[in-house]
């Protein structure tokens, strides 16, 4: 009789958790929309600089229909666009150095959208790649974004950006400087 009360409480808790549990955590397919969910994936194709397609389980918005191939427009930075010579080139290949197709990555989505683009920052081994672009100098900070997908990280932005510039490293080069109207200030 004991043992019949400890059994049938056991699997009242247990009942009891599954539901705590199913009420307390989204589903899955809902983490994978919310804003600074995190995603596993691989890089299938470098688009440019701060944009490339990664496959995961599930994209909240599928690239050309594909429900499992997101277009990742990298939160936080710009790059130069085409045409902007040689600086698009190079921030280009430094992605492709980086996160070579068949790279394992990490995505945190930050609930927005850019052309069809989920914004996410695009981690490898647990380093923003977003971070390292601007710290090298292929990469400014996007003032517009910084505080809103990139709070908790801001001063890192900020001081990863006055070093390249102090070091003239890539846009930042006063021989020949990546020149936009967006980055010709600061975002402090």
């Amino acid at each position: 009789m004991k043992v019949q009360r400890k059994m049938f409480r056991a699997i009242a808790y247990l009942i009891l958790a599954m539901f705590v549990a199913g009420v307390a955590y989204p589903t899955l397919a809902q983490r994978l929309s919310a804003p600074n969910s995190l995603q596993s994936g691989k890089v299938v194709h470098i688009v440019d600089g701060d944009t490339v397609d990664v496959e995961v389980s599930k994209c909240r918005v599928p690239w050309k229909g594909n429900p499992q191939i997101c277009r990742v427009r990298f939160a936080c930075i710009d790059t130069p666009e085409k045409g902007q010579k040689p600086f698009f080139d190079n921030a280009r290949n430094r992605i492709e150095q980086l996160i070579p197709v068949g790279t394992s990555v990490t995505i945190r989505d930050t609930g927005d959208t850019n052309y069809n683009r989920i914004v996410a920052e695009i981690y490898k081994s647990n380093s923003s790649l977003s971070l390292q672009m601007v710290r090298e100098g292929h990469a400014v900070n996007y003032c517009r974004y910084l505080q809103k997908n990139c709070g908790t990280d801001r001063a890192a932005y900020l001081a990863a950006e006055a070093a390249a510039k102090q070091s003239g490293l890539g846009v930042w080069n006063p021989n020949q400087p990546w020149k936009q109207r967006r980055e010709s200030s600061s975002c402090s």
